[in-house]
């Protein structure tokens, strides 16, 4: 059941409201986001295209203009991506 409030504001006009009893919390799909704060289509995202370049690179033997045609992006969007996502080459042993 809703409850109607009528105020008058500082011009003399009349405002109506309409309040609720029922408190209305966002709906979370049933997930805590204190509990789950990983879960985001974001992470979700990056993770997979972390894993689709690493994937290109190592197939690729590090070669970024072969990984960027296999990935079918351009050079310079997978040198973005490499950057934005901190990937480097394997330490080569000395």
């Amino acid at each position: 059941m809703s409850e109607v409030s009528t105020k008058t504001n500082g011009n003399g006009n009349i405002e109506q409201t309409q309040a609720s009893n029922v408190a209305h919390a966002p709906n979370t799909g049933g997930l805590d986001s204190l509990s789950y704060p990983e879960l985001s289509l974001r992470s979700f995202r990056d993770e997979a295209e972390i894993h689709a370049i690493s994937s290109a690179l190592k197939h690729t033997g590090w070669n970024r203009k072969r990984a960027a045609q296999l990935l079918s992006i351009s050079y310079r969007g997978l040198l973005y991506k490499i950057r934005r996502h901190n990937l480097a080459p394997p330490a080569e042993p000395t």
